[in-house]
């Protein structure tokens, strides 16, 4: 299953929670992994162990089986907010000493959750970009950020834009009213002009007269807007809940661009991760 069609540049790499961008080299791309989530859980009165040593095997095995050269966190790499957890601490130096002998180098566009890592990340082991994201890719660009707040302009020249934040899910409902939430994939289509125009009124940049909002974002900020779908990245850690997207409203929804009505929900379409079609998600709806 490719999400840009024939061109198989990127792709969810099946049944794993994880993107896979071919372009000369393979870079995987994976998110919300909140390692330390179950010291809140402990604090909560929830005793459970550690999860990231299985954490850290399940993507040491992901990255073997792709034989990627890159991989790519975008965000929410710890869970604790504002500090660090002790647990923290101990774990993500030997998480990442681990990973790293498996790829050629690390990514993190930082998440939410991720304020003060570069304290406790050592340089030699992954680089810390901007949480205003990247762009990967060649003729196709792919725009790569958390999601929870506005990327750079610079992404709107890219085609694909790809987002965590949000745990995506799908709530079914059986005949006798039992509900249960699988982790989901979603494509939506983006509205360039709605998008822009959220944007720019988010940038507090006025547009005079009939001035087109592209040609507005082209002068301000040297960009041509190609922007035209977006991914939203299922977590990667599977303890985390998730928003039931066929039961949640958009402006429910985590962050600006999901709220921005740029992106078209209706027409968003699902997919479980095993890859199952699952249709649009405007026909998937649960009222309850």
């Amino acid at each position: 299953m490719s999400l840009l069609g024939a061109f198989l540049l990127i792709r969810p790499y099946i049944p794993w929670p994880a993107l896979l961008i071919k372009n000369g080299e393979k870079t995987v791309v994976i998110g919300d992994l909140h390692l330390g989530y179950e010291f809140e859980l402990t604090e909560s009165g929830i005793n459970l162990p550690s999860q990231t040593g299985k954490i850290r095997e399940k993507l040491i095995s992901l990255l073997k089986k792709v034989k990627a050269d890159r991989l790519i966190i975008l965000g929410d790499f710890k869970h604790s907010i504002p500090k660090i957890s002790l647990q923290e601490w101990k774990d993500i130096p030997d998480f990442l000493d681990e990973v790293e002998k498996n790829v050629s180098s690390i990514l993190i566009v930082p998440g939410n959750h991720d304020g003060g890592l570069s304290s406790i990340v050592s340089p030699q082991n992954v680089k810390i970009v901007s949480r205003r994201g990247i762009i990967v890719g060649g003729k196709e660009k792919i725009g790569l950020f958390h999601g929870h707040t506005w990327p750079s302009p610079k992404l709107f020249e890219a085609k694909t834009w790809v987002i965590g934040h949000n745990h995506p899910t799908i709530q079914f409902k059986s005949f006798f009213g039992f509900k249960v939430s699988k982790p989901i994939w979603v494509k939506a289509p983006i509205n360039k002009h709605k998008l822009i125009e959220s944007f720019l009124k988010h940038r507090n940049v006025k547009v005079e007269g009939k001035k087109s909002l592209e040609k507005v974002l082209r002068e301000k900020y040297g960009v041509k807007a190609e922007c035209s779908n977006l991914i939203i990245l299922p977590a990667f850690n599977e303890l985390l809940g998730g928003l039931p997207f066929n039961v949640k409203k958009q402006d429910e929804l985590l962050g600006p661009i999901l709220r921005s009505r740029g992106v078209i929900l209706e027409k968003a379409e699902v997919f479980l991760l095993d890859g199952t079609y699952l249709g649009f998600l405007k026909d998937l709806k649960n009222p309850s």
